[in-house]
């Protein structure tokens, strides 16, 4: 198992950002994995983990394929690889409607289709020749990248549904999985090794990278509610929607978003067992998070990307206690 962080939690953006990868590696993680959200983006804090690393593999989780064209995509992703020393690894994935119509203003259309082409553009860009690609959502004409890259860097996908596991399997270099349970990745590994059959591939060979959210040594209860509010944003989007209600949390899943798109938000929030919250995250002592995030790897987790909260209530406070937490759980 690959023992890898998250960066950068809330409390180390801005200057601090750099002390927490920097700790990181000093303390044994090997991997680095941004977030892309509505707050930093992917690429940025990764060019900037690389001038304070110098063995971590930096990867996005994730960037999605319709918020940039592929030759930006391919820039930016070139870019880091040059400044780490080829250390980058390129994560994609769909996101959602709301966050890329509604917050980004960019068309959602045909997703499938959409990241197919894109791979496909990004491999023929990574080999620095001319790119021409007249496709149903992705045409380039000429676009060639024109800086030195000597190893294109790994194109892995993050996949939720049946459907996405297995083209994940079948043209991504590894899988990123998020708000999964030990107990559902198995079934979902079997769609991604489908995919590496079809395409010829050893499913032994498969890197499954997972963000696995940990809240240790904290007001158990409070870090309960805190993650209930934020799971219910989630289940209350239709494609997370059926990806719980897909693998193990069906009944959960269609309470919520029934309540959600009927205006009950608090019956939505209510719906969400406590039960459902200590099977997606990681809440406890320091002892119990570390037998938990082994339950990931015995269940097909090969890469970890802890994402490490702290309720304290000042950022001074919170960055102590997650470089605590960064210490307790790192590799032994």
């Amino acid at each position: 198992m690959r023992p890898g962080i998250t960066i950068f939690p809330e409390p180390f953006q801005n200057q601090h950002g750099l002390e927490y990868a920097r700790r990181a590696e000093e303390l044994g993680y090997v991997d680095a994995w941004s977030i892309e959200s509505s707050s930093i983006d992917a690429f940025s804090p990764l060019a900037a983990a690389a001038a304070v690393t110098r063995k971590m593999r930096l990867g996005t989780a994730i960037v999605p394929v319709f918020t940039r064209p592929p030759a930006l995509i391919a820039m930016s992703s070139a870019t880091v690889q040059q400044i780490s020393g080829g250390r980058f690894v390129l994560g994609l994935g769909l996101s959602t409607p709301t966050i890329v119509e509604q917050w980004m203003g960019v068309e959602y259309r045909k997703p499938v289709t959409r990241m197919r082409e894109t791979v496909a553009a990004l491999r023929q860009a990574f080999t620095r020749s001319k790119v021409v690609l007249d496709g149903k959502t992705v045409r380039i004409n000429g676009f060639r990248l024109d800086m030195p890259l000597d190893t294109p860097p790994p194109i892995y996908l993050a996949a939720q549904g049946s459907k996405m596991l297995r083209i994940a399997g079948e043209i991504g270099d590894g899988l990123l999985v998020n708000f999964i349970t030990p107990e559902a990745l198995p079934a979902m590994l079997k769609h991604t090794h489908e995919g590496m059959r079809a395409a010829g591939r050893d499913p032994a060979q498969l890197d499954v990278v997972c963000r696995i959210i940990v809240v240790m040594d904290e007001d158990e209860a409070r870090a309960r509610a805190e993650l209930k509010r934020s799971l219910t944003s989630y289940v209350t989007v239709p494609q997370y929607n059926r990806f719980f209600a897909e693998f193990g949390f069906r009944s959960e899943a269609e309470t919520a978003i029934a309540a959600w798109q009927a205006g009950d938000r608090r019956k939505a929030l209510e719906s969400i067992p406590d039960r459902m919250v200590d099977s997606i995250f990681v809440i406890g002592t320091a002892d119990y998070c570390r037998n938990r995030i082994q339950d990931y790897v015995a269940a097909g987790v090969t890469t970890t990307a802890l994402l490490l909260t702290s309720l304290a209530s000042s950022p001074e406070g919170r960055r102590a206690r997650l470089l605590s937490a960064l210490e307790k759980l790192a590799p032994r």
